[in-house]
């Protein structure tokens, strides 16, 4: 729009020196005048004709074809009035005037309404876009570029769309409005990570070619990436406070409850007694080096658990028998460390407690994320529709439900207990 404007001043300019020239030079000056009006009026014409194509602003293109309708129907009711009523032409031209002004005034809204949502989403739709983008984000910050490319599909429904690998510091919009170029944003770090892109996303055609790119939404995507950055700087706080507050319980387990169950494992008169409180503190240790931690690694987990199951079922004569098979060692979260943890702790111990098995066999097979665990043991544990579930199966049950997953219980042939647990471990169920 500037370089149209930049034009028709430059020309209005120049015609303007060209008749006072002809004045000046002694030539025809009526004619000059009329021929310099009317390239003028031609030229005038040509640039509001090509200002709705030639601009980046959707706002000037809808203003501009609102305003063209209005005066279409300014044109067509000062003809109407003149050739059927019969009015005069100073009162047909006031009359068209009045009644297009209040018809642009009362449609204006509607109309600019209309113009801008053909083809756009809702505000519901785009709400549930950024919040589902958001909650992927907090579980795969590295997704980021995948993310955005989703969000911005809908949004723009581009007939193209394609990943470069060349970074881009700013969205841009091609010179014919035919391409916008939108930055990946490094959302896995801090606050210079998360200004740092990581390649590009390229729309070609927005609104399946129906319309071109404008200002407008390289406006809208600069917020759209905005309020991505604030939403992974939100969860990152959040995660930070969850860290900080697991430390400081687990520092208070160690330095209070720790320090008390020592003494009284020292003072203990019962052997028994002693190696209870034995067994108690090494649980506590366990517990609290897992809330310390922000994350574990799921092999060396599953060693820290055989090693646990090995100790506990020694004590009793009990043998076990350990597999566990992975396609890929990845981090579990906390509440998931947990989750099996504690799941695994209480399978345990009810066989230790009712079971009375001579071996207790444990396989553990993560594939794709998703948990498959069976603990089977060889005692006399039968009909586990029959049992009543206290806190011990309530429990169990609970953790695996939020590990949103599934537990059952089967008699095993020839005889014992099987329990079978399955857990998608694909997201932070916290």
């Amino acid at each position: 729009m500037l370089r149209l404007t930049a034009a028709g001043t430059g020309t209005l300019a120049l015609l303007t020196v060209a008749v006072a020239w002809a004045q000046w030079a002694g030539l025809h000056q009526p004619v000059v005048a009329a021929v310099g009006s009317a390239v003028w009026q031609v030229f005038l014409a040509s640039l509001l004709m090509l200002a709705p194509f030639l601009t980046r602003s959707r706002k000037v293109a809808r203003e501009f074809a609102v305003l063209a309708g209005t005066c279409t129907v300014v044109c067509s009711l000062d003809l109407l009035f003149i050739a059927v009523l019969g009015v005069g032409q100073a009162a047909a031209s006031t009359l068209a005037l009045a009644l297009s002004l209040m018809l642009y005034l009362g449609a204006r809204h509607w109309a600019l309404a209309q113009l801008a949502g053909a083809g756009g989403l809702s505000a519901e739709r785009m709400f549930e876009g950024l919040y589902r983008a958001a909650r992927a984000l907090e579980q795969r910050p590295e997704r980021a570029g995948e993310q955005l490319a989703i969000l911005l599909r809908e949004v723009f429904d581009p007939l193209e769309l394609s990943r470069s690998s060349r970074p881009a510091t700013r969205i841009r919009i091609a010179v014919d409005g035919s391409a916008m170029v939108v930055p990946v944003p490094q959302l896995s770090g801090g606050t210079a990570a998360g200004n740092s892109p990581t390649g590009a996303i390229v729309l070609r055609f927005a609104q399946r070619g129906r319309r071109l790119f404008t200002r407008e939404d390289q406006q809208f995507s600069e917020r759209l990436i905005e309020q991505l950055r604030r939403a992974a700087a939100y969860d990152r706080a959040v995660e930070q406070g969850r860290t900080e507050e697991r430390t400081r319980i687990a520092q208070d387990l160690h330095d209070d409850i720790g320090a008390r169950l020592l003494t009284l494992m020292y003072k203990a008169q019962n052997p028994e007694i002693e190696e209870y409180i034995r067994h108690t503190l090494q649980d506590l240790k366990t517990l609290t080096r897992g809330l310390a931690a922000s994350n574990h690694r799921l092999s060396h987990a599953a060693a820290e658990w055989k090693s646990d199951i090995t100790q506990r079922l020694a004590a009793t004569g009990c043998d076990l028998r350990w597999s566990f098979s992975c396609d890929r060692d990845f981090n579990l979260t906390v509440v998931q460390w947990s989750g099996i943890t504690r799941v695994l702790r209480e399978l345990v111990n009810n066989i230790i407690a009712h079971a009375r098995a001579t071996q207790v066999d444990v396989v553990l097979v993560v594939d794709q994320r998703r948990l498959q665990l069976s603990v089977s043991d060889d005692g006399c544990g039968q009909a586990p529709e029959r049992w009543s579930h206290g806190l011990g199966l309530g429990g169990v049950r609970k953790r695996v439900k939020l590990l949103g997953g599934q537990v059952v219980w089967r008699e095993r042939s020839p005889h014992g207990i099987r329990c079978e647990v399955q857990a998608n471990l694909a997201a932070d169920p916290g």
